[in-house]
């Protein structure tokens, strides 16, 4: 393996460190307890799912991938998410927010290192949803479906639109993290 291989996998192994922690840090989709008691299944679990973005969901946006077939992504990875759950899952399962986060935010990351191509959405938080009308109505690690998320989009893309450009790079020339 050359310097850059190397280089590109540290960036990519740390990626995902970045991804998964941020969708679920604030998420509270873990039972109680399990967090203390069952490290091990939420390793497991954890590893289990970004296996199945990074190996079936991350190759399909080398080419263009459409708003439908994002958003039957994310449904599929909330399915298997569900289904691989080593029984450290709360009530409501993997949620809709969580899922759209990960991987959103694991396409924002690949996108930018020249991976894939450009990806439909954004990652949705509370930044993201704080420049839009839902400003203090909608809380993205408490969305559920489908509908609430794409409610979100909508308006992104309408703020997209104001500034002729994409979801994906509004979000990119707009999003501006809270300082340590």
């Amino acid at each position: 393996m050359n310097d850059m291989d190397k280089k590109t996998k540290y960036l990519v192994r740390e990626l995902w460190i970045l991804a998964w922690n941020a969708s679920v840090q604030h998420a509270a989709i873990y039972k109680p307890g399990a967090w203390k008691n069952q490290r091990d299944q939420i390793d497991t679990f954890k590893n289990k799912v970004i296996d199945y973005i990074r190996e079936r969901i991350i190759p399909q946006y080398k080419e263009t991938v459409e708003e439908l077939h994002h958003c039957e992504n994310i449904s599929g990875l909330i399915d298997y998410a569900n289904e691989v759950d080593t029984g450290v899952l709360g009530k409501d399962g993997y949620k809709y927010g969580v899922a759209q986060k990960v991987l959103n935010l694991a396409l924002k990351y690949y996108w930018c290192l020249g991976q894939i191509k450009e990806p439909p959405h954004c990652p949705v938080d509370k930044i993201v949803i704080d420049k839009t009308v839902y400003r203090g109505r909608v809380n993205w690690t408490q969305i559920l479906k489908e509908k609430e998320y794409l409610g979100i989009i909508s308006a992104i893309r309408a703020l997209a639109r104001k500034e002729g450009c994409s979801i994906a790079q509004w979000e990119l020339n707009n999003y501006e993290r809270r300082q340590p």
